[in-house]
């Protein structure tokens, strides 16, 4: 399937997109930061582009049959202080340019402590680090999922990690209920790339919210 990841660069951007060839995908890594990108597979095509600009997301978007969100608001001085747009615009333009382009499929990475999953997480992330440092992050966060679920695009996926680390990959669980996951462990960024290019196909967690984590 011809595959856009937007957020190519990042950590779990390029994880992404490394499992997608992987599985056989025809992948465009479409970030602003691609001299990052470092993989050569004839099967990639790399876009420079800026995911709150219309214009390059629709070039990008252009005969795609799915597109992959992983990029985000990185924590510093204006994101801990005042509440970014980063991730609610760019999934906006993103939906946008999936119906002008007829891309029926959108597979979106948020985080944990969006939406109902606040106040969840190791003791130390869910008192301080989400509250104290994440909080105004995770607005944002919020209401990209909910463009998400209110986008009408015929299949969608939310994904919501529990907290990155760089371990080596490791068993994955889906959560769907979390009700009794207080306190859920990390989630290897590897892990992460893996889930997200494998539900390119793997449609079982069709128009549901999951939480991931190892």
């Amino acid at each position: 399937m011809n595959v856009l990841i937007i957020g190519a660069t990042g950590n779990v951007g390029q994880h992404t997109v490394d499992y997608a060839l992987k599985n056989g995908h025809t992948v465009t890594a479409f970030g602003r930061s691609v001299e990052k990108i470092e993989n050569l597979n004839p099967n990639l095509t790399i876009y420079k582009g800026d995911v709150t600009k219309l214009e390059d997301v629709q070039n990008a978007m252009q005969h795609q049959d799915v597109a992959i969100l992983t990029f985000g608001a990185p924590l510093n001085k204006d994101t801990l202080f005042n509440v970014p747009d980063l991730c609610e615009k760019g999934t906006l333009i993103t939906v946008e340019a999936m119906k002008g382009a007829n891309v029926p499929r959108l597979i979106c990475m948020t985080a944990i402590g969006a939406g109902d999953s606040k106040g969840h997480g190791r003791f130390i992330f869910r008192n301080i680090i989400e509250p104290v440092l994440l909080g105004r992050i995770m607005e944002d966060r919020t209401r990209q999922e909910e463009i998400v679920r209110n986008s009408q695009l015929p299949e969608w996926s939310i994904i919501r990690p529990t907290e990155l680390s760089n371990d080596e990959s490791s068993e994955v669980r889906f959560i769907k209920d979390l009700e009794n996951e207080k306190e859920p462990e990390t989630i290897s960024r590897k892990d992460v790339g893996r889930v997200l290019a494998n539900l390119i196909t793997d449609k079982r967690y069709d128009k549901q919210t999951i939480l991931i984590t190892n």
